[in-house]
């Protein structure tokens, strides 16, 4: 089940950082982290099974010339995300009758996953366009035909984001709660920063993001962090506001969040809502 591409290398790769990307897209999936990742110079990169364990093989010389030159920002999460597609498929645990099928199921989990990640979608084909052999094998289809499956993953991550932004808006699980006007003076005062009180859901985000019991605001992607803190918004119109490396964020009072555009325009991009499900409630 190996991802074909050139065995050209540059330079050694960090076994932690091939690891650290698997476990990304495992996440992405909803599932743990249950694969082992082996040095292996004899091939660019493949999904075993060893001993009973799902391993994935990888070549760290390859991987460091995709980052460095051929794809730096997505190119071996893409292929590192295809070989877990064959374990996640189901391809490892049986001798394949349609090669061919496999890899195209396993080409659209990669697109999938690097739309969920972020990515673009002219960055997550930009591997595939630049390393896949144009002409087909016995075992491996041609570069256009997986590029198409590839771009039709990435398009029902899309779909599915879509989904989810108008469930997260009508679902009474996801309802948002109302929020009250921070008080610099008196909220929090006193209170824990490890006990949480909400969620934060922003809709094209994948960490989670949680509200504690003093006002911080911490995300959590396998690792928990603080991130910001409650602060005054920007106008009476809003309940609080939050910064965060990348950008600032308003809260209503209705509990929707929401980013300023270049225009002006308020947009929303998630919700706050309580950490379990039910009807809308007061903080």
């Amino acid at each position: 089940m190996g991802y074909m591409g050139q065995q050209n290398a540059s330079r050694e790769a960090d076994l932690s950082e091939a690891r650290t990307q698997v476990e990304r897209v495992v996440r992405v999936s909803g599932l743990e982290m249950n694969f082992e990742m082996i040095v292996d110079p004899s091939t660019p990169a493949a999904a075993e099974i060893i001993n009973g364990r799902r391993v994935i093989l990888f070549d760290p010389r390859f991987m460091a010339q995709v980052a460095d030159r051929i794809c730096p920002d997505w190119g071996a999460m893409s292929i590192l995300a295809h070989e877990v597609g064959h374990h996640l498929a189901g391809h490892t645990l049986r001798q394949s009758a349609e090669p061919w099928r496999d890899e195209l199921e396993a080409d659209e989990f990669s697109g999938f996953v690097l739309s969920r990640l972020g990515a673009t979608l002219a960055e997550t084909t930009s591997a595939a366009a630049r390393i896949l052999p144009e002409q087909a094998t016995p075992t491996h289809p041609g570069r256009k035909d997986r590029i198409a499956a590839i771009v039709h993953g990435w398009q029902n991550a899309e779909a599915l984001v879509s989904a989810e932004l108008t469930q997260a808006r009508h679902n009474r699980g996801l309802a948002p709660m109302r929020q009250s006007r921070f008080d610099p003076d008196g909220e929090g005062e006193g209170a824990s920063d490890l006990a949480l009180v909400a969620r934060i859901i922003l809709y094209d985000d994948t960490s989670d993001y949680y509200i504690t019991k003093s006002g911080r605001i911490d995300a959590y992607d396998g690792t928990r962090r603080p991130v910001g803190r409650k602060a005054l918004p920007s106008s009476a119109d809003y309940a609080w506001t939050f910064q965060t490396d990348a950008t600032r964020f308003d809260v209503d009072y209705n509990g929707h969040v929401l980013m300023r555009l270049p225009s002006g325009i308020m947009h929303e991009v998630g919700v706050v809502v309580a950490l379990l499900p039910g009807p809308a409630s007061g903080e």
